[in-house]
């Protein structure tokens, strides 16, 4: 009988354990030798909390590090051993971290900018080998092909506008630290970073992946309540309390919530000038563009039509205060022209597409009539546009099919070459309805990115790309039978 006994224990031992969904959340306050801050071990209990409540973690599929216990060692061998080696195929993989963010050197050549971005264990000094370069981060994302894999990391990724780091006063609310040595990096100039500066997650990775700010920016701690990251705290609230979900649908999005995060900051920016010396708090996502319609609880599809489309896909402010009028009216019949009327209180490039009843995208402006009209869409701040005149070069008649549409209208505040950059090159074409999404998707995902450009103290400022949306239904119907 002892035999049997220990023969079944034997069986069992060997049965390799189930993988599942994995998390880890790093939070970091006290730093044994660089300067402290606040707010990161509550950032990872809301943190904590929320995956729980919102995503379904299970307490035993969470592990921790916290202060002390967050060394780089621990960090990265949480990673391998938990996150990795503890999931398969189709798993959830979470990965939280909230505390100071650097960079240094880029030691192998794969950073356009030549800086790598580091996370900060404990223990982090000057040198590198106490850092986390994002090159270490991202080898072991590709580790994890297959699983569902989502990053948020709530510091600075490319150190600070400031060109020295022992020059800034040590303060508990900005996640930089100031380092107890005069080997320090100075900020590389514009013409080394190009006009879009490098994440801390590749692009190409399958992986959805928020930071707090852009390149060059300061992730702060919110001082307005208990003490918390001013990203964390909006991107719990924009998902748990729905307050990104601008369209009402009962969902948010992707889009949506980056949308949120992103207002959000700015306006804590704005309110806290002394505390937000670079002027903008910008938070990333780097993902693939059918990411941005998907809603963030289920991580499912939100069901599209064309007004939920640019709701959940284009949500944003309308601070150009842009107005479309559709002339003469929004009721057409098949071979009537049709004129729109624009007005912005900002100047920028006008670009007009439209969404018909069948979901087909068409960019109607610009196009090639217009430019070969020299007719680049630039408009004027306060002033009525009416297009197309005469000396545009064509006009709008109106084609099936019958049904309501859906005019979209964009003004985008930077230059031109940058905006060209921005739109998808499937957009010069009429596209259907099963590819229209996609490409409104990859046009969002372009004018999500902070473009680099110089101050008047020629110090790297990233800024959003500025631009304004509004929107105008229309519909087109059937002659009458005494109309023929």
């Amino acid at each position: 009988m002892q035999k049997l006994l220990t023969s079944l224990l034997l069986v069992i031992s060997t049965v390799p354990t189930l993988a599942e969904d994995r998390a880890l959340l790093v939070g970091i306050d006290t730093y044994q030798y660089v300067s402290p801050l606040r707010g990161s071990q509550t950032d990872v209990e809301e943190m904590l909390q929320f995956i729980q409540k919102v995503w379904n973690y299970q307490p035993h599929q969470i592990r921790t590090l916290i202060d002390e216990q967050a060394t780089r060692e621990n960090i990265l061998n949480s990673i391998d051993d938990w996150l990795i080696k503890e999931t398969q195929h189709g798993d959830r993989v979470f990965f939280y971290y909230s505390g100071h963010g650097y960079y240094i050197w880029d030691d192998n050549g794969d950073e356009t900018d030549g800086y790598d971005e580091t996370l900060c264990p404990v223990e982090t000094k000057i040198t590198s080998e106490t850092m986390i370069r994002d090159d270490e981060i991202e080898a072991r994302l590709r580790r994890l092909e297959g699983r569902k894999v989502t990053l948020v990391i709530d510091a600075c990724h490319s150190g600070t506008v400031t060109r020295t780091l022992t020059k800034r006063k040590a303060t508990p609310i900005i996640k930089i630290p100031v380092l107890n040595s005069q080997k320090v990096f100075k900020r590389p100039k514009l013409s080394t970073r190009g006009s879009k500066p490098d994440g801390f997650i590749s692009s190409s990775l399958d992986v959805i992946a928020y930071s707090a700010v852009a390149p060059n920016q300061v992730a702060l701690v919110d001082t307005e309540t208990p003490y918390r990251g001013v990203f964390t705290r909006r991107f719990i609230e924009g998902v748990e309390k729905k307050l990104a979900d601008s369209n009402f649908d009962g969902q948010v999005s992707h889009a949506e919530l980056l949308e949120y995060i992103r207002t959000e900051s700015q306006a804590y920016c704005d309110r806290h000038t002394h505390q937000c010396t670079a002027r903008k708090l910008s938070p990333q996502l780097e993902a693939k563009p059918e990411v941005l319609a998907m809603d963030v609880r289920s991580a499912t599809k939100i069901p599209q039509t064309n007004q939920t489309t640019t709701n959940s896909l284009l949500v944003h402010d309308n601070q150009a205060n842009l107005q479309l009028e559709i002339l003469p009216d929004d009721t057409f019949q098949i071979g009537d022209s049709m004129k729109i009327r624009i007005h912005s209180d900002h100047d920028g490039y006008f670009l007009l597409f439209d969404i018909n009843s069948v979901g087909e995208l068409t960019r109607l402006f610009p196009n090639e009539y217009s430019e070969l009209s020299g007719k680049n869409g630039y408009v004027r701040a306060k002033t009525d546009v009416i297009i197309p005149t005469l000396d545009y070069g064509f006009k709008f008649t109106v084609q099936p099919p019958l049904g309501k549409g859906l005019l979209i209208a964009l003004v985008v505040e930077d230059d031109l070459p940058d905006i060209q950059k921005l739109l998808p090159e499937a957009i010069k074409k009429q596209l259907p309805s099963q590819k229209a999404q996609a490409v409104l998707q990859q046009l969002r995902q372009q004018l999500n990115q902070t473009l680099a450009k110089l101050n008047k103290n020629e110090e790297i400022v990233n800024s959003p790309v500025r631009w304004s949306i509004t929107v105008k239904n229309y519909e087109i119907v059937r002659q009458s039978w005494w109309e023929f």
